[in-house]
């Protein structure tokens, strides 16, 4: 971790143009520019408001926020390791011809969906601000806990689509299916306090950083009460740990996908 900030002092000044021209390149992409940024999660959360509060009749009072909240958390989440898995071939000549570090490119790619997200928060802080209150600074370590889960698995992803070319496929199927395992459109109890759900797929369940991420997101913006400070020291050190492995994993293969390109 260490080399990594020494690696990001060193290219500082590349590191902050190429976040610059990341967020303004996605924006300029589309028509609407930053607005798509607001009404994508709105019209989903409308979606799935409208499916399972209306037609279903389930999730009672609040729901639209319930989902706006999972939404926001789990689109810097997709995007973030869905950009980090391409990143090499979309770098080649900054990885050849500058000699750019790796380990930074696939850090842009979460800075700029972290910023994207930061105005999902924003949404949901101010579409509920009976519940705001110094208390909701909390999401900001909850935002970096993303992030961290997201550049850790980055830095494997992105190494992995250099040898196996479907690995953006894959890892599309696997967010797909990781949607609906996680707590997006129903709450985490459940899953956990369901008697028809084997006490083996509930553990796997609870492995998934994302559910108590999500989990930890609501009770701060929604409920008005902070996290288990222990259950986020556990899932930060993990996280941590993931990152370092993801770094080591890397930087083992660096030489190799600089030979590929």
């Amino acid at each position: 971790m260490h080399k990594l900030f020494k690696e990001v002092k060193d290219h500082q000044s590349a590191f902050i143009t190429l976040v610059r021209v990341n967020i303004k390149t996605t924006v300029a992409t589309t028509r609407l520019g930053w607005l798509w940024w607001i009404i994508n999660p709105l019209i989903m959360m409308a979606i799935y408001y409208f499916f399972v509060n209306v037609l279903l009749e389930r999730g009672g009072a609040g729901y639209h926020l319930f989902v706006l909240t999972g939404l926001v958390a789990w689109y810097f989440f997709n995007r973030s390791v869905v950009e980090a898995t391409k990143v090499i071939f979309n770098n080649k000549q900054l990885i050849c011809q500058v000699a750019l570090p790796i380990s930074i490119l696939v850090a842009i790619p979460v800075l700029v969906q972290f910023f994207f997200a930061s105005i999902g928060i924003i949404i949901v802080m101010v579409w509920s601000y009976g519940t705001a209150g110094f208390h909701s600074l909390a999401v900001v370590p909850l935002m970096l806990l993303i992030a961290m889960v997201s550049y850790g698995l980055g830095l494997f992803v992105s190494v992995v689509n250099v040898y196996v070319k479907d690995t953006k496929e894959i890892i599309s199927y696997a967010l797909r299916a990781g949607f609906f395992l996680s707590p997006i459109l129903y709450p985490t109890s459940r899953v956990l306090d369901s008697e028809r759900i084997p006490d083996l797929a509930k553990m796997i369940y609870h492995c998934n950083p994302m559910a108590w991420i999500i989990s930890a997101l609501r009770q701060v913006l929604l409920e008005e009460t902070l996290f288990n400070g222990r259950e986020f020291f556990f899932l930060f050190l993990i996280s941590f740990l993931l990152v370092q492995a993801g770094l080591f994993w890397l930087r083992s293969h660096s030489s190799q996908i600089v030979k590929m390109l």
